[in-house]
């Protein structure tokens, strides 16, 4: 065999060997991201559910600010008992299921709207299609515990239907979750209705932004949160560096094991904050 042929097979040799490499690092970086929205997001969240847990004890301000503490929600008919975010902004999700802006606060007269996940960050309405009419629904918060009854089956609704979040009888007291339908998609919207149970007395609305109109639910579409590039250009630059870096050392005779242990240390906890921007940038979903 010729000289150059040997050459140009070598080159080609190492060409598939990067692109093998490339190739399998790629898919391992998709099945790690994976995970991480089925579980790790999930771990974020839990940890704002106990911090919220602790708050939850102590007294409450009479009106919440944006991401702070509301009340408690509880679905027995689901299992879920998750404690409620004021807002329903991408950040106050994360924390939990959020009081839309301007609904009124637990037991009070209006349309307390719920807007929760389905499938990441703890997915509190995973199960929102199961509900089914009759079902209880208990809200805890300063004011007290207020039981609402479910009125019928969940719902289906486009995505623009904005109005189901909004109050259109301010003498009597509702309740509506909102979660995304089907899961993992934001085309459409899954509500279920309740009401105060008629044995207790509403209270007065005192809505938590009282001017503040429902704008600020997730939006469709890729790259909607522009904020989140800042996060993820840096620390993808991390990741790049730390292997670079653990390579110029191996390659200096250090034993691998320690250093791949060292790097290991610091690469998965950059990934998982990578992560977290990488996500703010994929189409929304409850």
């Amino acid at each position: 065999m010729a000289k150059d042929e040997k050459t140009s097979h070598g080159r080609i040799s190492r060409l598939l060997d990067v692109l093998g490499r490339t190739m399998i690092a790629a898919g391992l970086l998709l099945l790690s991201f994976v995970a991480y929205q089925l579980w790790g997001t999930g771990i974020a969240e839990g940890r704002a559910q106990s911090a919220m847990a602790t708050q939850f004890v102590q007294p409450q301000p009479a009106q919440p600010t944006f991401g702070g503490l509301v009340g408690r929600i509880t679905i027995p008919s689901i299992g879920v008992s998750k404690y409620l975010v004021a807002g329903v902004r991408l950040k106050d999700l994360e924390r939990g299921p959020g009081l839309f802006p301007g609904s009124p606060l637990p037991g009070q007269k209006g349309n307390v709207a719920i807007a929760g996940h389905r499938t990441t960050y703890g997915a509190p309405f995973s199960r929102i299609d199961e509900i089914h009419d009759k079902a209880i629904i208990t809200l805890e918060s300063r004011d007290g515990t207020f039981t609402y009854i479910v009125n019928g089956e969940p719902k289906v609704i486009a995505a623009t239907d904005t109005a189901v979040t909004k109050t259109t009888n301010t003498e009597t007291a509702s309740l509506t979750l909102v979660s995304c339908y089907p899961k993992w998609t934001s085309s459409r919207r899954i509500i279920v209705v309740a009401t105060l149970d008629s044995t207790v007395t509403p209270l007065q609305a005192t809505p938590f932004t009282e001017n503040t109109t429902v704008t600020e639910q997730p939006k469709d579409g890729w790259f909607h949160d522009p904020t989140a590039w800042p996060t993820v250009l840096f620390f993808g630059f991390a990741l790049i560096a730390i292997r670079i870096i653990a390579a110029i050392i191996t390659r200096r005779g250090r034993r691998k094991i320690f250093v791949y242990l060292i790097a290991g240390g610091i690469f998965v906890p950059t990934l998982f904050l990578f992560f977290g921007g990488l996500a703010r940038l994929l189409p929304a979903n409850l």
